[in-house]
């Protein structure tokens, strides 16, 4: 829901129970995406199983608007 996806965006970091959550994915492919996104951006909180908010901006080219609480499209999710 939107207040969750608020929730989640209201934090520093997105963990990848989060990020799972938040796209409708399995844990294990927002494992191995939260991966990409850290090669991608490179890493800035540097904590196994986190990303910073920014980094998600970052990889999906959002401007961190109301945009960030909607879930990316087809060619978002492949972005990479």
């Amino acid at each position: 829901t939107y207040a969750e996806r608020q929730e989640i965006f209201s934090k520093e970091y997105i963990t990848t129970k989060e990020l799972a959550d938040l796209l409708g994915i399995a844990y294990t492919k927002a494992s191995t995406l939260l991966q990409t996104i850290k090669r991608k951006t490179g890493d800035r909180l540097g904590i196994k199983g986190k990303i910073h908010i920014q980094d998600y901006l970052d990889y999906y080219r959002l401007d961190g608007s109301s945009q960030r609480y909607s879930k990316p499209t087809g060619e978002e999710l492949s972005n990479g």
